[in-house]
């Protein structure tokens, strides 16, 4: 996995704000299914994307924008939804068995990143 291209808490500021875009969108043009879907996967997109999970961020819009286009498609979803979502599990319990011990010590690095913010602050 690359190196983050921001911190955390950046990464969850910014992505939030994609959300509430988002979500401007979809109360002014009133089309909340599946637009949610949309909303929904830009802000776990944007998320994956900042802190350079670029593995979430595919597995993420196959499974988002999957369901998106299975609604304007009209695919029968008693085939679909099933499949996505054991892909989805196979996917997060892999991830967790090969990257588990990377991502502690990607959040350990950050907590010693905004200990040493805090110390230049308060200097």
């Amino acid at each position: 996995m690359s190196a983050p291209h921001l911190s955390r808490r950046k990464a969850n500021a910014i992505s939030n704000g994609v959300f509430l875009i988002g979500l401007g969108i979809l109360f002014y043009t009133n089309s909340w299914w599946p637009g949610i879907l949309v909303a929904i996967w830009a802000l776990l997109a944007t998320r994956e994307f900042l802190t350079a999970r670029i593995y979430d961020l595919f597995i993420t819009s196959g499974i988002l924008l999957g369901l998106f286009f299975v609604y304007y498609l009209q695919i029968n979803w008693s085939v679909l939804m099933p499949v996505l979502l054991v892909i989805g599990g196979i996917y997060i319990i892999f991830r967790e068995y090969y990257y588990g011990d990377y991502e502690d010590e990607a959040k350990k690095n950050e907590e010693i990143e905004l200990e040493l913010e805090e110390q230049d602050h308060g200097k």
